[in-house]
């Protein structure tokens, strides 16, 4: 059984050694999250004191996820989605952001999801068109995104399970 559970410090240099190289870095959070990082750059760079952030845990503990949302253009947007590499694979992505469209929207009060996607990440954007995302243009002036496709889905067809 895996639980979607507010992250804490604790979680830190597990979450941390999942992004071992400065691609890796770039992937998940972008150009500018610096790498190389300490404890200290990378709470600042995810704000996860800030951002309600959360992981997938697993009965023993062990942290399989993490993931945070805040509202973004009226949407539940998703941010800094990663598995760890240890379970990739495995289906946890559709748990994690299925759990944090079902938290987030309700917290938010919205009924729309967005998050932003890597052109050159196709596992990614194929899960993320199965779970009803759909490509849209970003609606205002963005430097850095003509990598990144925005996609936005209903976050009630998301939390009732409906595809």
């Amino acid at each position: 059984m895996v639980e979607l559970v507010p992250f804490k410090a604790d979680f830190l240099p597990e979450l941390m050694s999942w992004i071992d190289s400065e691609r890796a870095c770039r992937l998940w959070a972008g150009s500018w999250f610096e790498y190389p990082f300490d404890e200290k750059s990378f709470s600042r760079d995810s704000r996860w004191q800030e951002i309600p952030s959360f992981v997938l845990q697993d009965e023993q503990g062990q942290i399989l996820a993490f993931g945070q949302y805040y509202n973004r253009l009226d949407c539940c947007h998703l941010a800094r989605l990663i598995v760890s590499p240890k379970t990739r694979g495995s289906g946890l992505g559709r748990q994690l952001v299925t759990g944090l469209i079902a938290r987030g929207s309700e917290a938010l009060k919205l009924d729309r999801a967005s998050l932003f996607v890597l052109k050159d990440n196709p596992l990614a954007l194929s899960l993320y068109e199965k779970l009803g995302f759909r490509r849209r243009d970003y609606p205002e002036p963005e430097p850095g995104l003509e990598i990144c496709y925005y996609m936005v889905a209903s976050a009630r067809s998301r939390i009732n399970g409906e595809h």
